[in-house]
C-alpha cells in the first residue's frame, strides 16, 4: 500500500532469492519469474481448498488460524504478482480475498471487531492491524483497476464496521480459460469482473453510506467559510499548538459555527477518531455508533480516492469537508507528518498536494482575477468564488444562458454507485467490459461540458477548474478565416475532470508494457462516457525525467542522455497515436512542467540541475515532433495523427532565472503546478 514503492518497475519476489540470477543482477521480472511466483501462491490456495473438501476431521483453533494465515499470504502474493504483470483485474480479486480472510481471522481471534487496536488482545490486535492493511491494499488496487469510487466505498464500509461474507472464502478451482502464461491463476472467480467486489453490495451499511452521500448537496451556501478563512484558522491553531491539544476538536468548534457544516452524517466523518462529532438524532436514540479508528495512512488514501474520483458530486464535497480536519490533524512540519512522509512518501505527497489545491495554500493573491489562475477547489465546490473570465467581457455560451457554476445532479450518487456495484458483481458480466461513468453524474457537477484529464498526478493541477478557450485566437490552418459559427461562440468552456493513473510514466504507454499503470490508463479511458470522452488531456513524462530515463536495463544502449530522451519521447508519441486510433480519441499532450526552485544547500543541486535539463529537452522534442500545434500546416499526413501539444510550459518558467525553474506564483508543492 505504497505508491512510491509500487510505482517502480519492481522485481518479482522470486528475483530476491539468493539463488536467483535475476536477484543477483537486479533485473526486472521476466514472465517466467512472475509465473513462478504465481504458481507458489496458486499451489497454497488449491491445497487449502482441496484439504477443506477432503478432510472431515476437525482442526484445532491454532491449526485453523495458521492455515488461514497461509491462505491470506498466498492471496497477497498472487495479487502483487498479477499487479506487477499488469493484470490489475485479476489482482483485485486476490487482494479482495485477502481482506475477507483477514476479517475472518479478526472475528475468530476476538469474536468481535477490535475497533481501536490500543484496546485489543495481542492476537486480535495483530489481525486488526492486518485487516486495515488488507482493506487499504484492496482499495488501492481498485483505483489501479480504474474504480477509485469502489475503493473509497470499501474504506467507508470498513470504518462503519461492516461484516464481510466470510463464507465466500471457499472458491471454485475450475479454470476460467486464463492460462498461467498470461499470468492468470486458473481460479474461476479470478478476473471475471473488471473490479471484484469484496464487500456485500446488499447490506444496511452500504445502504446507509450511499444514502448519506446523497444527503451531501452541492451548491452555493452563504454559511460556509471561504478557503482563506480556513487557512487563517489553521494558522491560529499552529500559533497556539502548545495550548490546543486537540486541533481536530478545535477545528470542529470553528466549523460548527457555520450551519451547513453540521449536516455531514456521522457515517461519513472518517476523520473523526475520538467522537468529536455527535451522531444524528436517529442514531442518538439507539445509542452512539462505534466506528473503526482509521490509521493515518488510510485517512490519506481515502482523501485521495474521494478527491480524484471523476464522478465528482458528494465524493468531491466530502474530500473538501475533510480537509480542514486533516490539515489540523497532520500539519506538514509535525512529527507525525514527517513519519508519514518517510514511510508512505507518495501518500503524504498526495495529501500535501491536495491540501494546497483545495485550500489555495500557496495561491498568490495578486494572481486572483488576473489572467490564468487556480481557484481553490473549496471555493469552487461551495460556490464561493466564480471562476474568472480571462478573456475580456466574453462569456461562455452556458453562462449567457444564466446557468450557475454548479448544478445539483440529476442522478443520485446512490443510484450511480448501485449500478456500478451491480455491474461489477454480476455473474454474467462481459470479461472485457468496463462500466462507464454515467453522463448524468458528470453533467450534474458543472454548467460546462467536461474534459477529462488522464495520466500521472499532474492531472490534479487542472482538476475541477474551468478552462476557457478563445476561438478568435486559435491559429487558422492555411490562412483560414473565422467563420460565422465561430464568431457566435468565440469562447469555449470546459470543466476539467481528473482521472489519474497514479505513477504512470510515458514509457508505460507502450503497447508492449506489462505494468499496472499501463492497465490503469486503458481502464480509465474505457470508462469515459461516450459523449464527452473523445477529447482528453493526457499527462506523462515528469516521472521519467525525475527518476531517470532508461535505467540500468538501457545502459550502453543509448549514446548519451539526449539520445535516450529523444527515443523515449518518440516512442511515447508513437504509442499515443496508437492509443488515439484504438479508442478514437483526440489527445492533448501536457508538457512536463518545471519544478520549483529549491535551496542548493542540501547536496542535491547536481541531480536537480540534470532533471531540469532533461525536462527542458523533453519539451523541446515534444515541440519539434508535434510542430508546436501547427503540424497540419506543415504536414497534413502527420505520423502523430490525433495527438496535439498544449504548448504552455514557457509561460510557467521563472522569468528571472536562466535554468528551467517554475515561477513561484505557480508553485503548489515544489513538484506540481497550481
Amino acid at each position: 500500500m505504497n505508491y512510491a514503492e509500487d510505482r517502480l518497475d519492481r522485481r518479482a519476489r522470486s528475483a530476491h532469492s539468493p539463488e536467483s540470477e535475476a536477484g543477483k543482477k537486479g533485473d526486472t521480472p521476466t514472465q517466467d519469474q512472475l509465473a513462478r511466483d504465481l504458481k507458489r501462491a496458486y499451489d497454497v490456495i488449491i491445497s487449502y481448498h482441496s484439504r477443506s473438501d477432503s478432510d472431515a476431521r476437525p482442526r484445532s483453533d491454532d491449526d485453523d488460524i495458521s492455515l488461514h494465515r497461509d491462505l491470506r499470504a498466498a492471496h497477497e502474493l498472487a495479487g502483487k504478482t498479477l499487479r506487477d504483470g499488469g493484470q490489475n483485474r485479476q489482482a483485485v480479486f486476490h487482494f479482495g480475498m485477502a481482506w475477507r480472510i483477514c476479517h475472518w481471522l479478526e472475528k475468530r481471534n476476538n469474536n468481535s471487531f477490535c475497533r481501536d487496536t490500543s484496546s485489543c488482545t495481542p492476537g486480535a490486535k495483530d489481525e486488526a492491524e492486518n485487516e486495515w492493511r488488507s482493506v487499504g491494499d484492496y482499495a488501492q488496487i481498485c483505483e489501479l483497476a480504474g474504480f477509485p469510487e469502489i475503493g473509497a466505498l470499501s474504506l467507508l464500509f470498513y470504518r462503519a464496521g461492516g461484516n464481510l461474507d466470510v463464507e465466500s472464502i471457499a472458491l471454485s478451482s475450475s479454470t476460467n480459460g486464463v492460462s498461467q502464461q498470461d499470468y492468470g491463476c486458473d481460479l474461476a472467480e479470478c478476473g471475471t469482473s473488471p473490479c471484484f467486489i469484496a464487500f456485500p453490495t446488499k447490506s444496511n451499511v452500504v445502504d446507509d453510506i450511499l444514502q448519506a452521500l446523497d444527503s451531501l448537496q452541492l451548491g452555493p451556501n452563504d454559511h460556509v467559510p471561504t478557503s482563506s478563512d480556513i487557512l487563517s484558522h489553521l494558522a491560529h491553531l499552529a500559533r497556539n499548538s502548545s495550548t490546543i491539544r486537540d486541533p481536530v476538536s478545535a477545528m470542529h468548534a470553528f466549523l460548527s459555527e457555520q450551519q451547513s457544516m453540521k449536516e455531514v452524517p456521522s457515517i461519513l466523518q472518517f476523520w473523526d477518531d475520538a467522537g468529536h462529532i455527535s451522531a444524528s438524532k436517529d442514531q442518538q436514540q439507539v445509542g452512539k455508533i462505534e466506528y473503526h479508528v482509521l490509521p493515518p495512512v488510510i485517512l490519506l488514501l481515502l482523501l485521495k480516492l474521494l478527491y480524484s474520483s471523476p464522478i465528482s458530486g458528494p465524493f468531491l464535497k466530502l474530500s473538501c469537508i475533510s480537509m480542514p480536519y486533516l490539515a489540523g490533524k497532520f500539519p506538514p512540519a509535525s512529527a507525525e507528518g514527517k513519519l508519514l512522509a518517510r514511510h508512505y512518501k507518495s501518500h503524504w505527497a498526495y495529501y500535501v498536494f491536495i491540501r494546497s489545491l483545495v485550500l489555495g495554500e500557496r495561491m498568490k493573491k495578486h494572481r486572483r482575477g488576473k489572467g490564468i489562475h487556480h481557484v481553490p477547489v473549496w471555493d469552487v465546490v461551495f460556490g464561493l468564488e466564480m471562476q474568472p473570465q480571462i478573456i475580456g467581457p466574453k462569456k461562455c455560451e452556458e453562462e449567457k444562458k444564466g446557468s450557475g457554476p454548479i448544478l445539483e445532479w440529476e442522478a443520485t450518487t446512490s443510484n450511480y454507485c448501485s449500478k456500478i456495484l451491480h455491474a461489477c458483481s454480476s455473474k454474467s458480466i462481459d470479461p472485457i467490459a468496463f462500466p462507464c461513468i454515467t453522463q448524468q453524474q458528470i453533467s450534474s457537477f458543472s454548467a460546462h461540458p467536461p474534459i477529462f484529464v488522464v495520466g500521472d498526478s499532474h492531472v490534479l493541477s487542472l482538476a475541477w477548474q474551468t478552462l476557457r478557450i478563445d476561438l478568435s485566437k486559435v491559429p487558422r490552418v492555411n490562412g483560414e478565416t473565422q467563420n460565422e459559427n465561430d464568431q457566435k461562440q468565440s469562447l469555449i468552456c470546459r470543466t476539467a475532470f481528473p482521472f489519474p493513473a497514479t505513477g504512470m510514466k510515458a514509457w508505460h504507454v507502450r503497447p508492449s508494457s506489462r505494468f499496472f499503470t499501463h492497465y490503469n490508463l486503458h481502464a480509465c479511458i474505457q470508462r469515459l462516457p461516450p459523449l464527452w470522452g473523445r477529447s482528453i488531456i493526457l499527462s506523462a513524462g515528469e516521472i521519467d525525467c525525475r527518476e531517470g530515463i532508461g535505467g540500468s536495463l538501457l545502459q550502453g544502449y543509448y549514446r548519451n542522455c539526449g539520445d535516450a530522451v529523444e527515443r523515449t519521447v518518440i516512442e511515447y508519441l508513437t504509442s499515443l497515436t496508437s492509443l488515439a486510433e484504438k479508442y478514437k480519441l483526440q489527445i492533448l499532450v501536457m508538457p512536463v512542467a518545471p519544478h520549483a526552485y529549491r535551496s542548493e544547500k542540501n547536496g542535491k543541486s547536481v541531480g536537480r540541475a540534470k532533471r531540469r535539463e532533461t525536462m527542458l529537452l523533453w519539451n523541446k522534442i515534444l515541440r519539434r515532433e508535434l510542430g508546436n500545434g501547427k503540424k497540419e500546416t506543415d504536414n497534413p499526413h502527420s505520423k502523430y495523427d490525433r495527438v496535439f501539444l498544449l504548448d504552455y510550459d514557457k509561460r510557467l518558467q521563472h522569468p528571472d532565472r536562466t535554468e528551467f525553474v517554475l515561477h513561484p506564483s505557480y508553485n503548489a508543492d515544489y513538484t506540481h503546478v497550481n
